[in-house]
Parts: C-alpha cells; structure tokens; sequence
C-alpha cells in the first residue's frame, strides 16, 4: 500500500488516499498538487516540501499551527485565546455548581441544588412561619427559617452573579492579550 498526499502551493497537506502503488502512481501522474508515497502517513507535523514529505517536528501545543512559507511552528494567539476562554469557561462552572457559604454552612449549588434552594425561597416567600430542614455541603442537616431561605437565595443569586462577573473580566484579558505569557497568566 501507498499514500497519495493532496496538498497546495505552500506544501499544507490537505488530504491524503492510501491505495495500491500502482493506482496511485497513475493519480500522481496526472495531477499537479499530489505526491505518491510509499508507506508512509502524513501526521499533523508533516508538510509536502520539494515533492516529497517533510517533518517539522512535534507540534509545541494546541494553539500552534505550521507557517508554511517560515517552515516552522508559530502561535496562533486566536487559537490561544480559545483554548484559554474554554478553560475559564470550565473553572467558572466548577466555582458556580460547587459550593457556596452563607451563615458558616457550606451549601451545595449544583443546578439541582439551586433549583430546590429556589423552591425553599418561593415556599418562604409564601409562608413566612415556614422552617425546613436542609442537608447541607457536609452532608449534615440544618434547620433554617423562611428569613433564613430569603437569605440564602441572595447568598445564592451573588454567587452565580460573582463567578460571571469574574468571567467577565478575565475574558476581557484574554481577548487583550497578544502574547502567549500573558495567557498562561490568566487563571481563575
């Protein structure tokens, strides 16, 4: 078996086709823009240079990609900025569906969690008397008034709001960053 690679003017591989050496040579032979190989696979490090298959070596990360024209790896700070937003993006939803404190007790806030606090703050908006038990973090059980509930709904309504507005801000520094420094630095 043989590779027929596809690849345009700058030696970027766009495609490649693995078939028998002699339908592929017949191929390569009446197109410009393929190089028949033997045996070999291009990989994402590979580049068609001179007709032939050319290596530029491990790929440094996710945000990198080939210039061609310079045969060497370069940063995409577009690419960056992406991978570095999903990351916030992740550490945000694990701040905002962890825990969250009010009182000294420690709540769970994952989504089901925040619906039930906010059914226990309807319930206390209703029947001011009320008191429930609830479990907390810990998994131990608390008893909190229809006052308390009202409390722990807005303890809840600024955590959700604290971690979006943290997000907020540090994806205003990602998109202001232009180098791949200032990046690594942004952390939740």
């Amino acid at each position: 078996m043989s590779c027929l690679v596809y690849y345009e003017t700058s030696g970027k591989i766009t495609g490649f086709v693995s078939r028998s050496s002699e339908f592929l040579q017949t191929a390569a032979d009446e197109y410009e823009g393929l190089t028949l190989l033997s045996d070999i696979h291009p990989e994402e490090n590979h580049y068609v240079k001179d007709g032939a298959l050319a290596d530029r070596g491990q790929k440094p990360g996710n945000a990198y990609e080939l210039n061609f024209d310079l045969e060497q790896w370069e940063l995409s700070l577009e690419i960056a900025q992406t991978i570095k937003w999903v990351q916030i993006k992740q550490d945000r939803d694990a701040e905002e569906f962890g825990t969250f404190e009010w009182g000294g007790y420690a709540f769970q806030c994952d989504e089901v969690s925040q619906r039930r606090i906010q059914g226990a703050v309807q319930l206390a908006a209703i029947d001011a008397s009320m008191s429930l038990d609830w479990t907390l973090a810990d998994n131990s059980v608390q008893t909190f008034t229809a006052a308390d509930y009202v409390q722990i709904g807005q303890a809840l309504a600024n955590h959700v709001s604290g971690c979006h507005e943290r997000g907020r801000i540090l994806r205003q520094q990602i998109e202001s960053a232009t180098t791949e420094t200032e990046l690594e630095a942004i952390v939740w």
